[in-house]
């Protein structure tokens, strides 16, 4: 049985080897699984026999392949070599040919080339031919051109023009004799039409002159007209001597009335309006063209400004004129066009103010001009709506430079506050300072002299904003829009006020880093008292354009929203500047971490700097609870992050119980001062949960507590909830000493002796170490002292 089993053993190993084998000759990929095989069932001598056996069965297989196709290999070779032969003969023959066919083309070739030259000679024979009858015609009629010049028979000259330009010149037009003649034909055509214009180019230059005294007049009676309140005294300038003049009174129309007639009676009446009209428009396009000069005083731009507009109101009076006193030179369609003209030339107000430092009544007296000039030309009836949206366009530039000035009266008012509190000794004084504010007060039970919580920084402000309202209405008015309208724009630029300059400057104030901790206070109380106080605005704006707050067409002053933002900031920086001087405190800190000295009160810097937060936030008193709160938590979380710091700082490498008992006690004097409730409605737990970690630790080493912390450690939550085996173990190895590996609890009284108390520290470590590797690895201290001062963590 023994044997049989020998020889089934030996069949299946057999029969295992060659389907290995089989894997290996098909297979294309790597051989290390069949190797492995081979290695795990331990039959490596019988696998190399049958291996090798294989290899030369397969050897004989080639052997035997090779003799079968030698034969076929030498008879393709002779096949291949007798080609050879054949193939250099092939090229001989083929270089023959070639040789042959060069030398017979090369006279066919000769010949072709001189056919070629002989036909372009030919055609350029017959092109010059073919000009020549086209330019002879064409310098015949400019011959009879100046003759008939020359004998003065202009009507003559007039068709000969028409058939030199429209029949004669457009063939021979690429010559440039031709170009030539083309552009005199307009010059001898405007030579004719010149003569018998001679008294319209004078009435022209005359209309010219005259079109600024004539716009001058025209305004002045428009004013007396509509009886408005626009003081144009200082903007027009002197006053004409009689207003009631009208046009016919200061020009003479006598010489275009003589040219309609002359050219009515030739039948060229059309003709003699289009070219009034075109150089009507070259005069539009001088008079319309505004070019200030550069450098100008504010006191010469404005004459520039008056004289610019009088001069375009005068040439619109004088068409108007001749609209009522023609037939045919002037139409509605024409000045509505010469109107469009102006309107295109003008584009915007910007190229009016091309001084970047126009200053607001700058821009209020051209407003002012503007409107008279639209009230004007409105009573010859033009349409000037573009023009009052243009003025619209004004409004806002004369915003901007209104903010402009602004900013830098809020500045001042900025750079001269004293920020502390206000005092004021009668309500007389109260009311003048408070301005519209005034009626917002809470004046109950309101003893004098009255001490108000925020400075003058806030009436001044007040005062500020009414005075901008006001300048700002000063333009919306006289522009032909609504009551609503108007307050709209007013209520729009106050908004942009208080949104860009006023926000802008409250926020570089706090940032300003000579700003001290009790000024950035001042501010954010200021910037509460104005957001509180702010909506006396919207009554001030109603109580100025006349349109309620409570009305469905009046828009809020949204703008005030932004003091929301300006507290924020204000928040902010009360934060930084708390934790600078935390900061300041701490690097006053020394700890003697190997002392044994005993010392059962606080570090010196721990005691001042509680003292001097408690004095700060005595000063909160009148900041919004939720900043006050806010700063008193910050500053919490901040002293709990810089003793955490210390504590796991890793230049320090041994501790004594001392020195930890002396952190513990300025942890016991920090968590005496979240207890008192420094700020008021402050809660104590959100001021000891930042330090709960560091107690927690402290608690745990000297109550030797780590069984609870071993047994409920939790890898998955470590970031949050636990502190990190490798923080832990690194502190508990300061308690070791490096030299005799002894626990250095040389100053306490022990249940234990020191060498228990070492191995049972050692083997804490230990497992600590252990722990540390089934999570995500070790932390620097930093970050680590980042992740648990944003929790409590509890062991």
């Amino acid at each position: 049985m023994t044997e049989e089993a020998n020889l089934e053993t030996t069949d299946t190993v057999k029969t295992h080897i060659n389907h290995l084998l089989s894997e290996l000759e098909s297979s294309e990929t790597q051989i290390t699984p069949t190797v492995r095989a081979v290695y795990e069932g331990g039959f490596e001598s019988q696998f190399a026999d049958c291996l090798t056996e294989r290899i030369g069965s397969l050897d004989k297989d080639i052997e035997i392949m090779c003799s079968y196709h030698y034969q076929g290999f030498i008879d393709c070779v002779n096949e291949l070599l007798k080609v050879q032969s054949m193939v250099k003969g092939l090229q001989s023959d083929i270089c023959n040919v070639d040789t042959m066919l060069c030398s017979n083309s090369a006279e066919l070739i000769d010949s072709h080339e001189s056919l070629i030259s002989q036909r372009l000679e030919l055609k350029n024979m017959a092109s010059t031919i073919q000009a020549i009858k086209l330019c002879i015609p064409v310098l015949e009629m400019y011959q009879k051109l100046k003759e008939e010049m020359h004998n003065k028979n202009y009507y003559s000259a007039i068709k000969i023009l028409g058939h030199l330009e429209h029949t004669y010149l457009p063939p021979i037009s690429s010559y440039s004799f031709a170009s030539i003649m083309a552009q005199q034909i307009p010059k001898t055509r405007q030579t004719i039409k010149e003569i018998s214009r001679c008294d319209l180019k004078d009435f022209l230059k005359t209309i010219r002159e005259k079109s600024h005294e004539i716009g001058l007049n025209a305004m002045w009676q428009s004013h007396q007209t509509m009886n408005t309140d626009i003081p144009i005294d200082h903007i027009l300038g002197r006053r004409p001597k009689s207003i009631e003049d009208g046009p016919l009174d200061f020009l003479n129309f006598a010489p275009i009335y003589r040219c309609l007639h002359i050219y009515s009676i030739i039948g060229e009446k059309e003709d003699f309006a289009k070219e009034y009209h075109a150089d009507r428009k070259k005069q539009a396009d001088l008079t319309f063209k505004f070019v200030p000069k550069l450098g100008d005083s504010p006191q010469e731009a404005d004459s520039y400004n008056t004289e610019y507009f009088c001069k375009v109101v005068g040439f619109f009076v004088i068409e108007n004129t001749l609209l009522h006193t023609t037939q045919g030179l002037v139409t509605h369609t024409s000045i509505d066009e010469l109107w469009n003209l102006f309107l295109s030339c003008l584009g915007n107000l910007d190229q009016l103010l091309l001084n970047k430092d126009d200053q607001p009544q700058q821009l209020l007296d051209l407003k002012l001009l503007l409107v008279l000039f639209c009230q004007t030309l409105g009573g010859y009836e033009l349409n000037v709506t573009k023009l009052y949206k243009l003025l619209i366009n004004l409004y806002q530039k004369y915003c901007d430079s209104l903010q402009t000035l602004w900013k830098s009266k809020f500045k001042d008012v900025f750079s001269k506050d004293n920020y502390s509190p206000l005092s004021v000794d009668s309500d007389v004084q109260l009311q003048q300072l408070m301005g519209c504010a005034y009626h917002v007060l809470d004046k109950t039970d309101a003893k004098f002299p009255l001490h108000l919580p925020f400075s003058k920084l806030v009436p001044e402000i007040f005062t500020l904003m009414e005075e901008y309202i006001e300048a700002s209405l000063q333009f919306a008015t006289h522009l032909d829009l609504s009551q609503t309208e108007v307050d709209d724009l007013v209520r729009k630029s106050t908004n942009e006020l208080l949104t860009k300059t006023l926000n802008d400057c409250l926020i570089d104030l706090i940032k300003e880093k000579n700003l001290v901790l009790s000024q950035i206070v001042q501010v954010s109380i200021n910037t509460s008292f104005l957001q509180r106080y702010s909506h006396c605005m919207e009554t001030f704006v109603s109580s100025k354009t006349g349109c309620t707050v409570s009305s469905t067409q009046a828009k809020d002053l949204y703008g005030l929203k932004m003091f929301d933002n300006v507290k924020e900031e204000a928040k902010r920086q009360i934060h930084v500047k708390l934790t600078e001087k935390i900061d300041e405190f701490f690097e006053l800190s020394r700890y003697n971490w190997t002392t044994n000295e005993v010392r059962e009160y606080p570090s010196d810097y721990m005691t001042d700097m509680l003292n001097y937060l408690n004095n700060k936030f005595k000063t909160f008193t009148q900041l919004e609870q939720s900043v006050a709160c806010g700063a008193c938590e910050e500053a919490g979380k901040h002293i709990a992050n810089k003793l955490l710091e210390i504590f796991l700082d890793p230049s320090v490498t041994q501790m004594t119980r001392v020195a930890l008992d002396i952190l513990d006690q300025d942890v016991i004097a920090y968590e005496g001062f979240a207890l008192d409730e420094p700020v008021k409605g402050v809660k104590n737990i959100n001021l000891l949960i930042p330090i709960q970690t560091l107690r927690n630790v402290i608690n745990m080493i000297k109550q030797s507590d780590y069984d609870k912390y071993i047994a409920e450690f939790n890898p998955s939550s470590r970031s949050s909830q636990n502190i990190a085996p490798d923080v832990l173990a690194r502190v508990l190895e300061r308690f070791l000493d490096k030299e005799n590996k002894k626990f250095s609890f040389k100053s306490f009284s022990m249940n234990k002796n020191e060498k228990e108390m070492n191995q049972l520290l050692e083997t804490v470590i230990k497992k600590l170490r252990t722990l540390n590797t089934a999570g995500s690895g070790s932390s620097t201290p930093t970050m680590i002292a980042r992740k648990l001062s944003r929790s409590n963590l509890n062991f």
